[in-house]
This record gives structure tokens, sequence and C-alpha cells, in this order.
């Protein structure tokens, strides 16, 4: 039987379902109606948490050992174990915990102890399986959806769900994308270039998929461009006006999906800079 693909084609939309189902069972389950604390999971369960600095080597790891998991968490990446970065880092390794195949791989000894870079900087199968799980377990598809009506389109709006979820603005970006809350593609680029792009399922329908990937290639004083070449700096939302063809290589200038488009841009600090294209109102 062909498996069929997400918008998104990582993993297969049935794996990213299964993930999903687990993550936002247990979201429910410890945490109706509640913002979900991944650490205070991890104390349920008996992993137990340990923070340090561990340089750039990674955000977070799970090590089980003496019949007992264990979560590094590395603070020279998260800063504390309360910000935003560190709960998705918690969350990434209850992915680990909770997904059957990653806790009996641990627990058997047949894989070693791997260090995770999370909030979406791995192309790793596994590591995509726990930021997926750890996105579903801090911002469950129902309460994300409703949260996301009262709220502004856009940056600005995907700004407020991360606060209220405690989520990175990365990940409740991607968030917002999956569920198609708007159409719209999100661009992510690293202090050396582009990084990767996740579109809305809507998006990815109307073949808004090969975009730049080039910083030299941005249009000069457009929002992007302003924040990667540090002409706008902080952590103001940058937004001008586009056009498909600009962004879409196989747009062709004046054509029919030559649609007029929103740019916002905001700095990520030292993670690079983050991109949401969306329709113009």
């Amino acid at each position: 039987m062909t498996k069929s693909k997400s918008a998104n084609p990582h993993l297969t939309a049935e794996r990213e379902a299964e993930i999903g189902e687990l993550a936002e069972f247990i979201a429910e389950d410890r945490f109706p109606q509640k913002r979900v604390e991944p650490a205070a999971i991890a104390k349920s369960v008996g992993i137990g948490v340990i923070p340090g600095y561990y340089d750039d080597q990674f955000d977070g790891m799970l090590e089980h050992d003496s019949d007992r998991f264990f979560i590094y968490c590395n603070l020279d990446r998260v800063e504390s174990l309360t910000t935003p970065r560190a709960r998705f880092t918690l969350a990434h390794e209850l992915g680990h915990y909770y997904i059957p195949e990653h806790h009996n791989a641990l627990k058997s000894g047949n894989v070693p102890k791997h260090p995770s870079h999370c909030d979406h900087e791995s192309t790793n199968p596994i590591e995509l399986e726990a930021d997926h799980f750890a996105s579903c377990l801090l911002m469950p598809s129902d309460r994300f959806r409703k949260r996301a009506k009262r709220v502004a389109d856009g940056l600005e709006g995907i700004r407020q769900l991360a606060g209220e979820f405690g989520a990175s603005l990365t990940s409740a970006a991607i968030r917002y994308a999956k569920l198609d809350v708007q159409k719209c593609v999100i661009i992510k680029w690293n202090t050396d270039g582009y990084g990767w792009k996740w579109l809305s399922p809507t998006a990815y329908a109307e073949g808004w998929r090969k975009t730049i990937e080039e910083p030299a290639k941005l249009v000069p004083d457009s929002a992007t461009e302003k924040i990667v070449s540090g002409s706008s700096s902080g952590g103001d939302i940058v937004s001008t006006g586009t056009t498909a063809a600009h962004w879409f290589p196989f747009v062709s200038v004046g054509s029919y999906g030559d649609c007029l488009l929103k740019e916002e841009a905001v700095s990520l600090g030292r993670y690079g800079t983050l991109t949401l294209l969306s329709l113009a109102e």
C-alpha cells in the first residue's frame, strides 16, 4: 500500500497522526484546559531532569541508566528550565520516552544515547518524530485552533499564541502552518543562510513549494532582507508587501498565480530569522 504524505513530507501522514494522538492524549490527560508542563510530566513518570552547561553540543539528551531515564538539559542553549526553548526541549525528550520505538531502543541498549538539537533543527526522522510529539504535547490541536481564532493573523498572532502556550516562536509558527490556520509559508533562515520551510496544506495545494533559498536573491528592503542583512534589528516584526513571483521561481510575473502577498519577518537572535508569507488582505 502506498503511504500518503503530509503537506510537509518529512513523515508520513499516518505516522504524524499516530504520534500526534499519543502526545495530545497525554496533554489532555495530565493538563486538561491548562498549559502543559513537561517538567511536571517528567517528574510524574520518574524521569530525572539534570540541567547543566554543555556549550553547543546539544539542547537536550535522554539517557537510560540503572533502570531509570534521565533528561540532560543544556543551559548554554536553553538558558533556564522555564524558557520556551527549554520547555520544547523537555517535551522533545519526552517524545523519545513515550514513543514506543524510541523508548524500547534506548532501554534495550541497542542504540546509544544521542544529543538532540530541538526546535526543528534536525532532518533525522527520529528527531522529527520527537519534534512533532513536542509540538502536539505543548500545543494540542483543538486548543490551538480555538485560540488562533481570537488573535490577529500573521506573526503578531503567532507570537501571542507562543506566549499563551509557552512555546517558542518557531514551533508556534510551524504549528500554525501545519494546522492550516492561514494559507502561509514559514521560512527559517540560519545565520549563514537558508534553513528550511514549512507549508500550510492549502499553500501546498496552491503550489507554493519551491521558494528563494539564497539570501542574495531577496528583494532589497523587503522585510526578510532587512532582518537578514541586519539593517533592522531587535525583536520587532517587519512587514512589507510582495508578490508570489518574487518568492516562487516557478510563478511568472503577471501570471494568474502571481498574487499579492504579505511578507513578515522577525529576528530569532542567534538562531536566525523567521519569515511568514501569506495572502495580502
